[in-house]
């Protein structure tokens, strides 16, 4: 009998090991450097050293706004979009620091939203059990990704098997799905000021000393996003770019400009752009670095011909050619 509940026992861990397994493997983000499992996707990481000239990092309303082959397409320039979902500005912080020791981006985007994520300060040995975790099981760290999950990203799941090419260009995964935000005008000024908690504020200003530190040119943004943004939050990023000497970008002040139609620019409601919002907004952040950051047009330069390339595929996908 006792070997029976032993056998049982060991098949019930078995089923679970496998099962929380494919669960992360489906959950979690292609775009980025971090845990072993999605290191082999075309990340920042594998990028020749010192040829990026700007990222973008920052949790989702990050992955959803820039596409860096929009940017190279109209001005040449290289970047890479680092944002992952519900990432806390602890992770975006390391990320950073991480991806800094092969490049070398004269400008860092920051997208906001994760400023207003708390979270807890734990000990020494707590976060190292955590992190082996994240490791292990990734769905343990990117468990609301079930959010951002869409049957497609099955058929991309499985042209990744196959080793064939997956919708992810330079951090941008592309989505066509179009899910209106139909709640009308969502912006109404107030003196209110969401206030960044005490744990988020810290990695804040350690991405800002961080970056003061290497010489790059940190500009804080927030991305279209009814359901995610606020005045009061505009009020309390605005006030630390104030403090810090650092540009912010509101997007959702400048929709008219931008030409964001919610009836075809998101893809869930309101709370992420889809790829004809990402466009507009890639188009205004690429005009925005031609005009305020001393970049170089590398289109005509042999050393970026695989950007090129790159952008044939890209263009394709998205049905500009």
């Amino acid at each position: 009998m006792k070997n029976k509940n032993r056998i049982k026992s060991i098949s019930f861990l078995t089923g679970l090991f496998l099962l929380l397994y494919i669960a992360s493997y489906l959950l979690i983000p292609y775009n980025n450097m971090g845990d072993s499992l999605y290191k082999k996707a075309n990340g920042i990481l594998k990028e020749p050293k010192n040829t990026i000239d700007y990222v973008a990092i920052g949790d989702s309303e990050c992955s959803a706004s820039i596409s860096p082959m929009e940017v190279w397409n109209d001005y040449g320039y290289t970047g890479y979009n680092c944002g992952v979902p519900s990432q806390q500005l602890q992770d975006t912080y390391y990320l950073l620091e991480r991806l800094l020791k092969n490049q070398h981006p004269k400008v860092v985007f920051l997208e906001t939203n994760a400023f207003y994520r708390d979270f807890k300060y734990i000990n020494t040995l707590e976060t190292s059990i955590e992190e082996t975790v994240k490791k292990i099981f990734p769905i343990y760290k990117y468990h609301d990704n079930w959010k951002y999950f869409h049957f497609y990203m099955l058929k991309a799941l499985g042209h990744k098997i196959k080793q064939e090419q997956i919708t992810v260009y330079k951090g941008y995964q592309y989505s066509a799905i179009v899910n209106p935000y139909k709640r009308g005008p969502y912006v109404t000024e107030t003196d209110d000021v969401y206030v960044i908690d005490e744990q988020p504020l810290l990695y804040l200003n350690k991405i800002a000393s961080l970056c003061k530190d290497k010489d790059i040119q940190l500009i804080l943004y927030s991305a279209p996003s009814p359901k995610c943004w606020s005045y009061a939050k505009h009020n309390a990023a605005a006030a630390f770019a104030n403090e810090n000497q650092l540009t912010y970008i509101d997007l959702n002040l400048d929709i008219d400009t931008l030409g964001i139609d919610w009836a075809k620019d998101s893809r869930d409601d309101g709370d992420h752009l889809n790829y004809f919002g990402a466009k507009k907004v890639s188009d205004y952040m690429g005009n925005y670095l031609s005009e305020h950051a001393d970049l170089t047009d590398h289109r005509k330069d042999d050393l970026f011909a695989g950007w090129n390339k790159e952008l044939k595929n890209y263009l394709k996908l998205t049905e500009q050619n």
